[in-house]
């Protein structure tokens, strides 16, 4: 797996769908476990940093 590319790739994504549809292709020969590990782990870190961000803007 070329990591420099992978990288490049997630910093160049703009919308939390992108970044699900990356983590698919590097994940997708892994089970369908993993990929659902790796897609809940992205929803809620987004899901949470909105709530942080929100939280901020409110103070």
């Amino acid at each position: 797996m070329n990591l420099e590319k992978l990288k490049n790739n997630l910093d160049s994504t703009e919308v939390v769908e992108e970044v699900i549809i990356l983590s698919k292709k590097v994940f997708g020969k892994c089970s369908d476990d993993v990929r659902n590990v790796v897609e809940m782990f992205i929803t809620k870190s987004y899901l949470m940093g909105k709530k942080n961000m929100t939280k901020v803007i409110e103070d």
